[in-house]
């Protein structure tokens, strides 16, 4: 096969922030940071952003409810620092009352701006999936960034020591139980993503894509798994693709990774070298398992016959580098 190109950062893999880890602190109040003369906070909830005129809309220590989770996000380019709130159900219902009474009072002001999206004026709350590749690089690191701490907070308040409960500490990146002095650190699960390519005697690249059993039956992606314990990405992405697949491969090569903070992945982007065409799809996760060469997937995807993955996710850049490297 011929090799594919490494993966350039695109889309969530993009940052231009300093994480800037000495300005965490030793605990999780954040009050003297928000006194310097640049800082801002973004807003999350439940992997939801808000933004406004086509970025991420920016908010003072007054404005963030008192029940929220503050992390130290870190410092850009034009030294101004930024801090993530992660809001819970009640703080999310705050800030749209706090919203709802903005817009009564400045209704004129919007008539003439983007009614939506995140171009709009009008400060309004998306998913990061759908406007990660619209951000700016600054925002979408951050945005990453907070999504994905803030899931981690939301599902680890108690220690798995002893139960006890736990509290943010050092800005927000960790979590200390007061009582036994124990600290808990975010986590995130690595997971390897492969574009499975097989090469005949006449030089003809076949991709292989697979359908997910949840999926309808004319979407089909790359080949993914997590990795297990004990064992090396390279013997992951050669595991994986057999056991959904039973297709032996060789020689794993490593392309570029791109976190997924929904709730705490990392995927690591590879392609791989099937031995033989031949396949059985194991039917649990993969409902359904097709070869396409590159003419064929061009031609499927644009009658809409097949839907593949778009470049917001390693997976359609997997499949994108693939079509183009003929």
């Amino acid at each position: 096969m011929k090799p594919l190109p490494m993966l350039q950062p695109a889309s969530l893999a993009r940052s231009a922030v300093d994480r800037n880890d000495a300005a965490r602190g030793s605990d999780g109040d954040l009050s003297e940071l928000w006194q310097r003369s640049r800082v801002h906070g973004i807003l999350a909830h439940r992997g939801y952003l808000l933004v406004a005129s086509g970025g991420l809309a920016p908010v003072t220590e007054a404005e963030v409810p008192e029940d929220s989770t503050q992390i130290y996000l870190g410092v850009d380019d034009t030294d101004t620092h930024w801090i993530g709130i992660d809001l819970t159900d009640a703080g999310r219902a705050a800030i749209d009352s706090s919203l709802a009474a903005q817009r009564d009072r400045d209704a004129v002001d919007f008539l003439d701006a983007p009614a939506s999206g995140i171009d709009a004026a009008e400060p309004t709350w998306l998913p990061l999936r759908e406007i990660a590749e619209a951000l700016s690089d600054r925002d979408a690191g951050l945005a990453c960034e907070l999504v994905a701490v803030g899931n981690w907070h939301r599902t680890h308040t108690h220690s798995p020591r002893n139960g006890a409960p736990t509290v943010p500490m050092r800005g927000g990146w960790v979590r200390r139980d007061p009582e036994a002095g124990s600290e808990h650190f975010p986590r995130t699960d690595p997971a390897v993503i492969m574009a499975v390519v097989h090469t005949d005697e006449h030089g003809t690249e076949r991709l292989l894509l697979g359908s997910n059993a949840a999926w309808p039956e004319d979407r089909f992606s790359v080949l993914a798994g997590f990795v297990e314990p004990g064992e090396t990405l390279e013997n992951a992405v050669v595991r994986e693709v057999w056991e959904e697949a039973r297709v032996p491969c060789r020689n794993p090569r490593y392309l570029g990774s791109q976190p997924w903070p929904f709730p705490a992945s990392l995927m690591l982007g590879f392609s791989v070298e099937a031995q033989t065409l031949d396949f059985q799809a194991d039917l649990v996760e993969i409902s359904g398992l097709r070869w396409f060469t590159r003419e064929e997937l061009r031609e499927q995807v644009d009658t809409g016959a097949v839907s593949v993955p778009g470049s917001v996710s390693i997976a359609g850049q997997l499949i994108s580098a693939w079509m183009h490297n003929a």
